[in-house]
């Protein structure tokens, strides 16, 4: 849990399911709700609104419970709430003002907030940081039985289905601009990425066998797609390589609908089920986070040594690649070992020439620190560790930040993902279809129709605002292992001049 602090009683809770006790110093606390709260006006007597948790149903408010909501501003005790509120009737399904005040506070709710203090300390901009941590603790109440193969286990048996995955549980870039947007210039995610690999020789010549590892659901391989001919297609082999089997089927499905001659492997990445020199290209999304961790004490590592077989095996490798540790070192790091045996392997199955192309949050400094999502933890990755790792394998590497890859129009404003997830599940009570994505207004409007107007509290980003999804924290890391036939241009020379010839 978060610490206690003196702005604040919530932070102790011993249940986060339990209904408050309106009584003592919560009635002094002054209530405000979250300002980011989206609320949809259903009928003329009923407005819905969306808690935090995906467990618990919409919850359904009449006028007098609109009314509550809105009377969270920051300037009313709880007590002067439940005054005025408190006996009265406040949902179509019976609910009081009472009943309200006592769950709408709860992590798993996280409508609104009590304290003294509002949770940053400026009533203006105030952040939710500590009940989202709150909610994320619930999420992953067990983070300390976690043990080091907990996140291949999570995508080997956690994840039973692809639908709504990566709408509820881990939302990805490539996910959000999977369709056309107007801030990737009409285009998709992974069209942006074709162009990109197209303008950086990436295609020339032809791979003949493409691996992409973690693939999603598929939709990077099919705008891939567009970037060759039908007959360049078919001449390629495009194997799919996941260790969560739900997803290996959207992704085949996906790639042949797009023309690709695709296969797929079930199988962990950081011990790749194939040939030596065998690919020569391999494509790793926002999959980097999901591999391995080991946690290591700054005993193990300033002695080099452990008792634990997986410290040692990981201790070893800083070793054999002379990785270079920031210091003082903390009492415990996190080492992102599966990346660097990913890389190690990458190194192994590339052919003379080969490249692969590496995305994933992360940093460039320091340790990686833990990010919680439901039913699992996935950690920042410390690229500044794989590009040593990478140059000491003798891999030529190129690195930059996932905006400038994409040539992202930092001007763009876009819908807040937060927004986005309530209004799926306002659609999805009503039977409606609606993808969680990055929506310019106008692209909202289009998806939306009638509905729009009876929405309100919705927030636009700058897409390259850190509030909105952190784009610059996305980082991308570009490899080309030497030894490959260097394609020299064909030309024939008259009197002086050369003439060239395309291929």
């Amino acid at each position: 849990m978060a610490e206690s602090s003196p702005s604040t009683f919530l932070t102790s809770l011993p249940d986060n399911s339990a209904p408050l006790s309106l009584e003592g110093e919560v009635l002094n606390c002054r209530a405000w709700r979250m300002p980011d709260l989206v609320v949809y006006q259903h009928g003329s007597e009923e407005w819905w609104v969306c808690p935090l948790d995906e467990e618990l149903p919409i919850i359904k408010l009449n006028r007098m419970g609109a009314a509550l909501l809105a009377a969270m501003d920051g300037t009313k005790t709880v007590g002067a709430l439940m005054s005025q509120f408190g006996k009265w009737v406040c949902s179509p399904t019976g609910e009081t003002g009472r009943w309200h005040l006592e769950h709408w506070a709860l992590p798993s709710y996280s409508l609104c907030y009590y304290g003294t203090e509002p949770p940053t300390g400026h009533s203006a901009e105030a952040r939710w940081d500590l009940l989202l941590q709150r909610i994320r603790e619930r999420w992953h109440q067990n983070a300390p039985q976690e043990h080091e193969r907990h996140l291949s286990d999570f995508h080997l048996h956690g994840i039973h289905e692809q639908h709504g995955h990566f709408e509820i549980i881990e939302t990805t870039v490539s996910h959000l601009f999977r369709e056309p947007s107007a801030a990737l210039h009409g285009l998709t995610y992974g069209r942006m990425l074709g162009k990109a690999l197209r303008e950086m020789g990436w295609f020339h010549p032809r791979p003949k066998r493409i691996v992409e590892v973690g693939g999603g659901l598929g939709y990077v391989s099919k705008e891939l797609a567009q970037e060759f001919s039908p007959q360049e297609r078919r001449a390629i082999a495009y194997t799919f390589l996941d260790i969560t089997g739900p997803f290996l089927e959207s992704q085949t499905r996906l790639a042949r609908e797009a023309g690709w001659a695709a296969t797929a492997i079930q199988a962990n990445a950081e011990e790749l089920p194939l040939a030596d020199a065998s690919v020569d290209l391999l494509i790793d999304n926002e999959n980097l986070a999901d591999m391995t961790p080991v946690h290591l004490t700054v005993e193990e590592l300033t002695s080099g040594t452990s008792q634990q077989a997986r410290h040692q095996r990981a201790l070893d490798l800083i070793r054999h690649l002379r990785l270079p540790l920031d210091t003082p070192v903390p009492e415990t790091v996190i080492l992102n070992e599966g990346a660097l045996r990913f890389l190690m392997e990458i190194w192994r199955v590339l052919k003379p020439g080969g490249k692969a192309l590496l995305i994933e949050f992360g940093i460039e400094t320091g340790w990686p620190a833990p990010v919680k999502l439901p039913g699992h933890t996935e950690y920042e990755v410390q690229f500044s560790h794989l590009r040593h790792a990478a140059r000491w394998l003798g891999f030529r590497e190129q690195y930059c930040a996932l905006p400038q890859l994409l040539a992202i129009r930092g001007d763009m404003q876009v819908l807040c993902t937060g927004a986005a997830y309530a209004i799926r599940r306002f659609c999805e009570a009503l039977d409606t279809p609606f993808s969680v994505r990055a929506y310019t207004h106008d692209e909202l409007q289009e998806a939306l129709g009638t509905m729009l107007p009876k929405l309100t509290g919705l927030h636009y980003h700058r897409v390259l605002d850190p509030a909105w999804f952190g784009l610059w924290d996305f980082k991308v890391l570009m490899l080309e292992k030497p030894g490959g036939m260097i394609q020299r241009p064909v030309y024939r020379e008259t009197k002086g001049f050369r003439w060239y010839q395309q291929r």
